[in-house]
């Protein structure tokens, strides 16, 4: 019995360019309102399962000077509470908060010690929310946030704060890991009935234990979920 092995075929990707000719004016007014206009090129998705984002993430950060440590910790909470508050009553959807991190440094600041903690806020994006509604819902999270900043600034207490920009996530990507094995099983199914003879079957050899399902944003109404399957075919002569 011989054994040959199958190399899987990369991915063949065609790029269509479309090109205009002519001189009239017509032709040129287009082209120049083409250029002037801050429009971004198409991306090349990731071949995956395409779904809807069902979270907003903000990263955020809060840091407290204060006289001591045991000041600074409560001022850091109710702080953080206000900016749940705020991004609740603004947004009007479920909102959670999840503490990352808590550092606490003392004496090296002029006011002798510093806290600071860090964090995710976690905004639903309800099914029935359209793309231009989840757009809305990013812009009003960035102003809660600018405000907030603004507003600790403002008051001179020693708390500053920052924000990361909302992205649009899947909450538990993990459970849609069958879907993405069986979408696999079936294209390796279809390579293989196109790929093997009679003579020459291909067979299964080996595979090595798929990692976590990977997350590529397309839009706020989209994500690319993937999962990297590596097998081994060979065939098999009889």
């Amino acid at each position: 019995m011989n054994w040959r092995p199958l190399v899987f075929p990369g991915c063949v990707v065609l790029v269509c360019l479309w090109t205009s000719c002519g001189r009239s004016s017509v032709s040129s007014a287009v082209a120049s309102s083409y250029d002037s206009e801050p429009v971004r090129a198409v991306p090349v998705v990731e071949e995956g399962l395409t779904v809807r984002p069902d979270v907003l993430r903000v990263s955020f950060a809060f840091r407290q000077e204060s006289e001591s440590l045991e000041q600074a910790v409560p001022k850091l909470k109710a702080a953080v509470e206000r900016y749940v508050r705020a991004a609740t009553e603004a947004s009007k959807v479920e909102v959670a908060v999840k503490m990352k991190e808590v550092g606490l440094e003392s004496g090296k600041r002029m006011a002798g010690n510093e806290a600071m903690a860090h964090g995710v806020l976690e905004v639903a994006l309800p099914e029935a929310q359209d793309f231009w509604s989840r757009t809305a819902l990013v812009a009003t999270l960035v102003k809660v946030g600018s405000q907030e900043a603004a507003a600790a600034e403002k008051a001179n207490t020693g708390l500053r704060a920052s924000f990361g920009f909302p992205v649009a996530q899947v909450r538990e990507p993990e459970a849609r890991r069958d879907e993405l094995v069986k979408r696999w099983v079936e294209r390796a199914r279809g390579f293989v009935s196109q790929a093997q003879s009679e003579r020459a079957p291909l067979q299964l050899v080996s595979c090595e234990p798929p990692g976590a399902v990977k997350q590529a944003p397309v839009s706020v109404d989209e994500m690319v979920l993937s999962l990297a399957m590596s097998c081994r075919l060979d065939a098999v002569t009889k």
